[in-house]
């Protein structure tokens, strides 16, 4: 039985307070990028054949790409809330149960909560509901910004703009946290020109988004005309962080700026019977970017080892000289990561609930409602198209996984037709 939250947040705050710094003391400042909706298998610096992402690999390049980071869920709500607390999903508990949407327990440490009570100035710049007030996910931040726009083309331009206009509206000579959310990878895929023709000469041509149609989701045409779109979009937003960079470069703030990138899910494109993502944990919705850069940090850097979003919050805290909160799940994973670890996903919107885990190469989900399993080898079959016989073991952890207790209090949401029409426009509900 995990210890109560109350005792362990009581631990901490002592903690914290023992381990005060003082204002003059010399801090490295934050920039943590959250883009939505990229799968790491669309990124140059993972592979891929297209030139999606030169800012990204660049940033990859100056510093510690992870080879393998796996996502605590499949969608946006639960998967942010893994990297802004340091815990799986199973234990803080955010997502869609019981015909419900559960927030983040305001009383649980956020990155942005922990920063500001270390005396950094925070700052939020997010582009979606699930990371606003609604769901406690703006805790801790001095400054928020939030443009709930689903639908809209090119607004990570708007983000880019408000931050830059931020960043050069206040005195930033003391440690910040700027956390900004790109948003455009997200359906539907319709990038801004030139960027709609970048891998697709004709363009769009209005096409943006999967049809209703369930049997047209198949058509190898239409799929290779959603995926150019897609990464035209990744290219496009690609560029925004670039003008982020290039704002804070003027401003003198990347040298002394740790720029921690990771993705909230990934996407599918009909490789497993789905589109979009939320509907299963197969690694085109679960293998996500993760890549950290800044001071004293060995450029050129590839972790192999598994690590998840999870361990965002612990590796920035360790990295900061900070304490970590006892009861988060996760490590720093610029220290030694054990080689045999478990990865764990959770919750799912629509279909059936399920859980996944992956330790070294093998990687079991697990279906609860109907008691089934699938198994992988990831390193000699990573499209996950070759089921094996079932990995006892690993199912067994799964199953001991999905029965952690929560040990937050997940907040239900307070517009709750609001809630469940905005994940039916964002496909999560069908």
């Amino acid at each position: 039985m995990k210890p109560s939250l109350f005792i362990l947040l009581l631990a901490f705050g002592l903690l914290s307070i023992s381990c005060s710094r003082t204002k003059e003391e010399h801090r490295v400042n934050v920039l943590l990028v959250l883009i939505d909706t990229i799968n790491a298998d669309h990124l140059g610096c993972y592979g891929y054949n297209r030139d999606t992402s030169p800012t990204i690999d660049s940033i990859s390049n100056s510093g510690v790409r992870f080879e393998n980071c796996n996502a605590q869920s499949s969608w946006t709500l639960p998967g942010m809330a893994s990297i802004y607390t340091g815990l799986t999903e199973r234990s803080h508990r955010c997502g869609h149960y019981d015909d419900m949407i559960f927030g983040l327990d305001p009383e649980v440490p956020t990155i942005a909560m922990i920063l500001q009570q270390n005396e950094y100035s925070t700052a939020g710049f997010v582009q979606s509901s699930y990371l606003g007030e609604e769901f406690h996910m703006e805790k801790g931040f001095d400054s928020f910004w939030i443009s709930v726009t689903h639908g809209e083309s090119a607004m990570d331009s708007v983000t880019v703009d408000t931050v830059l206009s931020y960043c050069n509206s206040i005195d930033l000579s003391e440690p910040f946290l700027l956390t900004v959310h790109l948003y455009d990878p997200h359906s539907p895929y319709e990038p801004p020109a030139p960027f709609d023709t970048l891998f697709k000469r004709s363009g769009a041509n209005g096409l943006f988004d999967w049809p209703m149609q369930e049997s047209l989701r198949s058509d190898p045409v239409i799929i290779e005309h959603l995926e150019a779109m897609y990464d035209s979009e990744i290219r496009w937003t690609d560029n925004q962080l670039s003008r982020l960079l290039a704002g804070l470069r003027e401003l003198n703030l990347l040298d002394n700026t740790i720029v921690i990138l990771v993705a909230d899910h990934g996407e599918e494109f009909m490789e497993h019977g789905s589109t979009g993502h939320a509907a299963n944990f197969y690694q085109q919705t679960t293998h996500v970017p993760l890549i950290i850069s800044g001071p004293n940090i060995e450029p050129g850097t590839v972790i192999t080892s598994n690590v998840g979003q999870f361990d965002v919050l612990p590796t920035i805290m360790n990295y900061l000289n900070l304490p970590v909160p006892p009861h988060v799940e996760g490590i720093d994973i610029l220290g030694t990561i054990p080689d045999n670890r478990l990865i764990p996903s959770s919750g799912i919107v629509f279909g059936t609930t399920s859980a996944a885990c992956v330790r070294e190469s093998m990687k079991v989900m697990w279906f609860p409602e109907a008691d089934s399993s699938e198994t992988f080898n990831l390193a000699e079959d990573p499209g996950e198209e070759n089921l094996l016989a079932t990995d006892i073991f690993l199912l067994d952890e799964v199953q001991s996984y999905w029965a952690w207790p929560c040990i937050c209090t997940p907040t239900q949401s307070d517009s709750m037709q609001l809630a469940i029409k905005q994940l039916e426009e964002l496909g999560y509900i069908r």
